[in-house]
Order: structure tokens, then C-alpha cells, then sequence
């Protein structure tokens, strides 16, 4: 659902359980846990604490609390891909987030080519390093084989919606989210949207231009061809030259923020005012996406929780307890002032002579 720019949701923790209920930790922890060796009234106390904050014990520290789970393997393409993007290095930051506030350390391994052989070595590499388990950012459209292929015994966790790959794995809707975009802008009276979308060997390159098209189809708009990119606002700024070319173009979804930065520098380097004459819109809210000129209209899916999720569900694997085959993160449609209504346009009245003829 569209929404104003709201800061990340806070979910309590067992150090809020302690803290309000005036006891230690380890006392919040045996009560979570069903509260053997804790006095009953003090047992009482804190189940009511916990109650009243919505704290709901963490499979993570489950798997903690056996003495697993002090490692875990984050499998990746190289960091110095230009085509990385901000979105995948936000999972990173995510999952490395959620892994510091449980204790757990991660390892990372990286890779220049997704074949099986390259994979498995990383894969090999985790295992030797100590790694409980391996959370596999996977972007490219070649994910499903390589998993399928790997021959390894530790729980994995893919970070992307890989195409017949059966999990488990992370991910946000994004073909919904792009479909959310798409009617956000023809709501606001645009005949249709054009799109510049990322490199189509992407995962979600794919998924976002698929929503885009399936939005406009039911609407009954026209489809109108998509421009390539490459993630990074200088792609953006070449498709943005292009469209600002073409009168018509009055709204336009970039499938990252980066681009969308691109698409508004060109179109306004040319004269077409934004949203005044063309409204953009991006994806991944990035940082500083509000403070763009103008802020950015765009789609965010919480870093903190997409982190937590991905660390949640491979700790569920090394607890020994089933993990869920696909885990659908929420997402909001952060509207900024880069989309406007479209301006309605005023016939020109006629002359005197005109009318005469």
C-alpha cells in the first residue's frame, strides 16, 4: 500500500522484555523458553511483560541456544561489479546487520562467474571456514541450475525469486511491487508509463519488467518498448535522452533509484520538467532517494528485515526445524513529489480569424 516516507518498523527484543519487567536477561530468556528454574510470580511478570510487547521468541536464538549457529556464509559476486547495484549491497548490509545483533559472524565469499564449479569451490570454502550454513545471493537468470547442481550438505538460503529453484529463499514480490508503481502513476491520469529496466539476465530486472507489462495489459494501456540498463545512473541518463525526445512520454518507472537519478537529470538537462511534464518513479529506496530533485517516488522493501528474515530462515535449517520454501517480504510505495497528476491540457482557443472561416 501506498504510504508517506515512515521510518523502519521496531520489534521488540528480549533485552525490552528484561528491561521492563525489572529482570535480567537470562531470566527473560528461561521464561520465553517455558520458564524452568524462574520463581513463579516472576515468571508471571515477565509473561505479561512479554504479552504486552508482542516479543515472539526468534528461531535464530533457538539455534544459538544449542551452541550452533556462531557462523554463517554469505556466498556472492564480486564487490566490485559496477553492475552490483545499491539493492543487493542493501541485502548485504541487512543480513550482515542481523547477524551482528545475534552474536553471529559471517564470512563472505565471492565469485567472478556463476558456473557450478566456481560456486561449489565458494561453497567449500564456507564449509571449511566454519560456516554453519550459506545465504546465496543468486541475481542472475542461471541461479536454478547452478543450485540445482551444487553437492553440498549445508543448509542454504537463496536471497532472490530463483526460477525453478523450490527454496528455500528470501525475496520481496517484485513483480507486485512494479504493478504498484505502474497503477500509482496511470491513477494519476497518465496514458501509459515507459520503462527502463535493468540488465535482463537479472532476476529482478525480469520480475519488474514482467509486473510493469502485466499492469499496463490489465489496465489496457499500451506497452510501449523498454529501454535497457544497466543499473547505474548513467544508463539511466542515456535512456532518459531518449525519452525526453519523445513528447508523449509523460511517465516513466525505472527499475532501480539509481537510474531513475539518470532519467531525471537527462530529462531535465532537456527541458522537461519533473513531475510538471514527466513524472519518474524508482525501486529500492535508496539512501538519499528523498533528497533528490525532486525527492523520488519509489519502492521500499526494509533492509533490516529482509536481513533478519534471510538470517532467520538458514538458523531454522541449522536447528534442525523446516525452513519455509518462499518467504514474501512486504513492501511500500513511498510516494514523493517526482509524480505528479498529469497537467491537463488546455485546448488553444481559436482566433477570430479561425472562427470566421
Amino acid at each position: 500500500m501506498p504510504s508517506e516516507n515512515r521510518g523502519p518498523v521496531v520489534r521488540a527484543t528480549l533485552t525490552d522484555v528484561a528491561r521492563a519487567a525489572g529482570v535480567s536477561r537470562q531470566t527473560a530468556s528461561r521464561v520465553a523458553r517455558g520458564g524452568e528454574n524462574v520463581n513463579a510470580r516472576t515468571a508471571a511478570r515477565v509473561r505479561r511483560v512479554i504479552k504486552a510487547l508482542g516479543y515472539r521468541p526468534d528461531p535464530i536464538a533457538r539455534a544459538l541456544s544449542t551452541g550452533r549457529g556462531h557462523s554463517v556464509g554469505l556466498l556472492t559476486h564480486q564487490l566490485t561489479d559496477r553492475q552490483m547495484g545499491l539493492g543487493a549491497i542493501s541485502i548485504m548490509i541487512g543480513v550482515e546487520q542481523a547477524a551482528a545483533e545475534l552474536g553471529l559472524g559471517v564470512s563472505v565469499a565471492t565469485f567472478a562467474s556463476f558456473d557450478r564449479a566456481t560456486v561449489q569451490a565458494g561453497i567449500d570454502r564456507l564449509a571449511r571456514a566454519g560456516c554453519d550454513g550459506v545465504i546465496f545471493m543468486a541475481p542472475w537468470l542461471s541461479a536454478a541450475k547452478t543450485l540445482r547442481a551444487l553437492d553440498t550438505t549445508l543448509p542454504l538460503v537463496a536471497t532472490s525469486e530463483v526460477p525453478e529453484y523450490d527454496g528455500p529463499a528470501v525475496h520481496a514480490d517484485a513483480a507486485q511491487a512494479a504493478g504498484d508503481v505502474v497503477d500509482h502513476l496511470l491513477s494519476l491520469g497518465h496514458a501509459t508509463v515507459h520503462h527502463v529496466a535493468g540488465p535482463l539476465n537479472w532476476i529482478s530486472s525480469q520480475r519488474r519488467l514482467v509486473g510493469w507489462q502485466d499492469a499496463l495489459r490489465r489496465a489496457g494501456a499500451e506497452v510501449p518498448e523498454p529501454l535497457a540498463g544497466d543499473w547505474t545512473a548513467g544508463s539511466g541518463y542515456g535512456a532518459g535522452r531518449q525519452l525526453a525526445e519523445d513528447p508523449s512520454v509523460t511517465a516513466v518507472f525505472a527499475a532501480n533509484d539509481e537510474m531513475a537519478l539518470g532519467v531525471v537529470h537527462a530529462l531535465t538537462e532537456s527541458g522537461r520538467r519533473v513531475p510538471e511534464d514527466v513524472s519518474v518513479a524508482g525501486y529500492d529506496d535508496a539512501p538519499g532517494s528523498d533528497h533528490f530533485l525532486p525527492p523520488l517516488t519509489t519502492v521500499r522493501v526494509e533492509d533490516a528485515e529482509y536481513g533478519r528474515q534471510v538470517v532467520a530462515q538458514l538458523m531454522l535449517q541449522v536447528n534442525g526445524e523446516p525452513a519455509a520454501q518462499s518467504t514474501i517480504l512486504p513492501h511500500e510505495l513511498i510516494i514523493r513529489a517526482s509524480t505528479a497528476r498529469i497537467p491537463r491540457r488546455t485546448p488553444r482557443r481559436e482566433s477570430a480569424r479561425q472562427r470566421s472561416r
